[in-house]
């Protein structure tokens, strides 16, 4: 309740809240809403206003057309347009009870009902204008049946027009609930996969910075501090690099590629320096694909993943190959390893999945990673379509 509302307005929703809280969970908002616009809007205002207006329409109608007295004509009318008004409230309260047979059968009860009021309204009206009893029953019989041909087109032609009332406003309260509940369902979709992103982008950064990774690294590094070996400092200028970049970079919802490639560059130095011979290492790139920008960490993995199946396994040397390249409006960025190769049972980590799951969001189906065996070794390849080329090729289907 708004602090500015009136004396009059805040007592009425302090009587409603109780009945507020009796409604179904769903339809509170909905109630509060409806009460706000009705009793503290300018088109709330205009609502009443002509409303009272139909009530003194149909009181006149009724006295000066049926002869019915003003005290009933005022009770009739009210209670007609208040059934109307609660009618139009519970249709947009409640839309699923505004259609098919229920609708009908209100439909049905409300012309019956019509009737009798009528020609109550009309025998009330006769007997009061006519004071005689005996003279109010006089040719009776006749004048229900003139009263009843002319007031069955305008009953039938009201009600009619009511119920279509009742059932648009039924069917634009059900469209807009679906709306809403899309509308609903995307924000969820969105936070969830803004979650996972979060939640990805966490793994990755734990999994590029993993104890055993570190701990390997300081070991090596405090012992080439303590023997003097001159490859202390270049390890510790990589391993600072990596650990800045990886911070950093991860943090953001988008890099460039060349921006990666410099974080690709420290690991593999980093790890050349710790396997010595073991690993050879290879990259390039043309100007052009290191201004794409990709979800962080993709090439990353890619990396990884060669290391950990390319390398440690293998008892020779092996070379690591990085390629980016941009061909006819598409990225294309290979590793590729002289290892061993997939192992029979190998199967898809979560590495390999959470990039592609994450190239999906990013890309859609502009976006592909394939795994394959190569001669030697391994090449994972993820390429991407920019936008030019996907128009260019819907145009030629």
């Amino acid at each position: 309740m708004s602090t500015s509302h009136n004396a009059l307005q805040r007592a009425y929703f302090r009587w409603a809240e109780p009945h507020y809280l009796r409604l179904p969970l769903e339809l509170r908002a909905e109630a509060r809403r409806m009460d706000e616009f009705l009793y503290t809007t300018r088109g709330g205002l205009a609502l009443w206003l002509g409303w009272f207006a139909a009530v003194a329409g149909s009181m006149a109608g009724l006295v000066y057309g049926v002869g019915m007295p003003w005290g009933l004509a005022l009770v009739c009318s009210v209670g007609v347009w208040l059934g109307i008004l609660i009618a139009l409230g519970s249709a947009w309260l409640m839309p699923d009870k505004f259609t098919g047979t229920r609708l009908w059968r209100g439909g049905l009860l409300a012309v019956v009902m019509a009737f009798a009021g009528a020609f109550t309204g009309f025998l009330v009206g006769r007997l009061t204008r006519k004071g005689n009893l005996a003279l109010a029953f006089e040719d009776l019989g006749d004048k229900l049946a003139i009263a009843a041909k002319q007031a069955t087109p305008i009953l039938l032609i009201g009600v009619v027009a009511l119920f279509a009332l009742l059932w648009g406003v039924a069917q634009i309260r059900r469209t807009q609930a679906q709306q809403q509940l899309e509308q609903a369902r995307v924000v969820q979709a969105q936070d969830a996969l803004a979650r996972q992103v979060a939640e990805a982008r966490l793994k990755l950064l734990q999994a590029q910075i993993q104890p055993h990774f570190i701990f390997n690294t300081l070991a090596a590094l405090q012992h080439w501090v303590d023997t003097s070996d001159a490859r202390a400092a270049p390890l510790l200028r990589s391993l600072t690099g990596f650990l800045r970049g990886s911070t950093e970079l991860m943090a953001r919802d988008e890099v460039a590629l060349g921006e990666e490639l410099g974080l690709v560059r420290h690991y593999l130095a980093i790890m050349q320096a710790r396997l010595g011979e073991r690993l050879q290492a290879e990259l390039s790139s043309s100007p052009e694909a290191e201004v794409w920008t990709l979800p962080p960490g993709l090439l990353l993995t890619l990396v990884e993943n060669a290391l950990e199946h390319g390398v440690s396994p293998a008892l020779q040397p092996v070379k690591v190959q990085v390629a980016a390249a941009v061909q006819e409006g598409h990225l294309s960025v290979t590793v590729q390893d002289s290892g061993p190769g997939l192992s029979p049972d190998w199967q898809e980590g979560v590495g390999l999945a959470n990039a592609r799951e994450r190239l999906r969001h990013r890309f859609g189906d502009r976006a592909h990673l394939r795994v394959e065996a190569a001669e030697p070794g391994v090449r994972a390849t993820l390429s991407v379509a920019g936008p030019a080329a996907v128009e260019e090729v819907r145009h030629v289907c």
